[in-house]
């Protein structure tokens, strides 16, 4: 089977969950004895790499005029190196990806990577139109949770399939230890995204702080967090901040270790789409405190591995840190979230979901 991955940016290059999601899709495809290009912009060029061929297509700049993106324009590269060439199936991570797909007539997959409602699909006047002409011409569209779905159903009046992305388990190793001793809460999450909920997250931790006066809040998905800290009183944001460790992204291969080393992960976002942070968290045995929103209630659906606060919520979300914090000091939790977390391998669960929509 001939399988071309389309989407605009690449990992690590770009180190976000879609470019996760079409890097593991090709490893994946690849053991599977597929051919797999994963078609993606930069510097025009093909290269053999052990999961696949990485054909890197000119995205002139030039392009993103009125407000377009490069998410909104690779359609137009994408086009031509479909035109050219022939795959048993598509699978798109973008609207005009998918469409380029449809276009040329091939057999395409669309996957959402997003978690729209009608408040944020509505920001620009063309947004809307696109996204429903997509999920209405691909042969296969595709939503990363239950949540998603939902939503796109509620816009376009398609019911996708639910095919979430997956973790390549044993690459986040389990730490079997109980986590005691000071508590380390992990925002992994890049913290000048605000949707990511750092803001709600900063003033859920200065309440931690007064139940644990030694925690310590560990910012480990990069970005500039000033924004969140400007968000606090002054009082308020000088005691976080002298509780904070800003650790960065750091390099690929000190990811594990940073969820290894945590006593618990917490995502405050809401509308996430899937939530893969607290599946990664949970493989190497550290329990998650998310929200109630989007793709992590699929997620944390055992208390025995972790809770969900209501959204933007700073005391509630204090509380269930706190919580989990206890939950973590139990012998039998590391091992239960690790359990927990093999709902998504790549190896046993996701795959086989997605070379099933591949064959229909």
């Amino acid at each position: 089977m001939r399988i071309a991955l389309i989407h605009p940016f690449s990992w690590p290059a770009v180190r976000r969950g879609g470019e996760r999601y079409l890097h593991d899709l090709a490893w994946y495809l690849t053991r599977q004895g597929a051919q797999v290009d994963a078609v993606v912009g930069g510097k025009p060029s093909v290269i053999d790499t052990p999961d696949g061929r990485l054909v890197r297509l000119r995205h002139p700049r030039r392009l993103e005029v009125r407000g377009l993106t490069a998410t909104d324009t690779f359609g137009l590269p994408a086009l031509g190196w479909l035109t050219k060439h022939r795959y048993d199936v598509v699978h798109a991570l973008t609207p005009t990806a998918a469409l380029a797909g449809v276009v040329t007539r091939h057999r395409t997959v669309y996957t959402a990577l997003g978690h729209p409602t009608w408040q944020t699909i509505s920001h620009r006047k063309h947004d809307l139109r696109m996204f429903r002409t997509t999920m209405r011409r691909v042969a296969a569209p595709l939503a990363l949770s239950a949540s998603a779905a939902t939503s796109i159903s509620d816009i376009t009046g398609v019911r996708p399939r639910v095919v979430p992305p997956g973790l390549r388990i044993d690459s986040f190793p389990l730490n079997p230890a109980p986590r005691r001793g000071p508590a380390r809460v992990l925002f992994p999450a890049h913290a000048a995204d605000r949707r990511k909920g750092l803001d709600v997250l900063l003033a859920a931790f200065d309440r931690v702080l007064d139940q644990l006066p030694d925690a310590r809040l560990v910012l480990g998905g990069g970005g500039d967090a000033e924004w969140a800290f400007d968000s606090l009183p002054p009082e308020v944001a000088r005691r976080v901040r002298a509780a904070t460790d800003v650790v960065g992204a750091g390099e690929l291969d000190d990811v594990p270790a940073l969820y290894a080393a945590a006593t618990v992960t917490a995502l405050p976002s809401v509308d996430e789409a899937f939530g893969l942070v607290l599946i990664e968290s949970l493989a190497t045995g550290t329990p998650v405190v998310g929200v109630s929103s989007g793709g992590p209630v699929e997620i944390v659906t055992d208390p025995a591995i972790g809770l969900l606060a209501p959204p933007r919520d700073p005391a509630a979300l204090a509380e269930h840190i706190c919580t989990v914090t206890q939950l973590a000091a139990n012998d039998q939790t590391p091992v239960r979230c690790r359990e927990h977390a093999r709902q998504w391998d790549w190896d046993t669960v996701i795959g086989p979901l997605h070379l099933e929509v591949y064959g229909r």
